[in-house]
């Protein structure tokens, strides 16, 4: 069986610093949320935040748009059309996160939580005003900005999780492991990630 981890991770958590070193501890491939922006080397300037495909005219504006609206004008919630452009999307980010899961690996968003459900699920979190403070440390960015994009990439994020999946992010029964990573340092966070999903496939096995 694969040895799989994923993240949920709220802005200014720390995802994106925790789950890659978490993979890089555990020798494992990781999938981060950015792959299909960062396709070049290069690594964008505050991680923290939502791509361009899920915060502008990319992958969750086609999403969003696509959306088939009800009665009263709302969005369907987890209930994608037969054949519409929604379904396509997640047809789409659920083959990327599946085909990556055929093995052992590290997956950092993509409704990973819910589309890979023998993995170990981690979510980070924290008090907003505490998340701003550290995506500012990470991302080197003022206060403005950061508060700026945490309603921004927490929204874009809780929509993408609802509207695709049916799910709130914010039920802790998905995850295994619920860490306030703004309280405790994200090396230690790393650390408890790679000891709690050793003893998770030490009692599964």
């Amino acid at each position: 069986m694969a040895r799989l981890v994923t993240f949920s991770a709220a802005y200014g958590s720390g995802g994106s610093v925790v789950a890659p070193a978490v993979a890089a501890a555990l020798g494992f491939p990781f999938l981060d949320r950015a792959v299909p922006a960062a396709r070049s080397a290069a690594v964008r300037p505050d991680a923290e935040s939502a791509t361009e495909e899920e915060r502008t005219e990319g992958f969750l504006t086609r999403l969003l748009s696509s959306f088939a609206a009800g009665p009263d004008g709302t969005a369907g919630v987890g209930a994608l059309v037969p054949g519409s452009r929604d379904e396509e999307v997640r047809r789409q980010a659920q083959a990327r996160v599946e085909a990556f899961a055929s093995g052992d690996g590290v997956i950092l968003g993509w409704g990973s939580t819910v589309v890979v459900k023998s993995a170990f699920h981690v979510r980070l979190d924290g008090p907003e005003e505490n998340r701003v403070r550290q995506a500012m440390s990470i991302g080197g960015i003022d206060q403005a900005t950061a508060q700026r994009r945490r309603a921004d990439t927490d929204s874009v994020r809780e929509t993408y999780l609802r509207r695709l999946y049916g799910r709130d992010w914010r039920d802790l029964s998905m995850y295994h492991l619920v860490l306030d990573s703004t309280a405790v340092p994200l090396n230690v966070c790393t650390d408890v990630v790679v000891s709690a999903a050793r003893g998770f496939w030490t009692r599964v096995r």
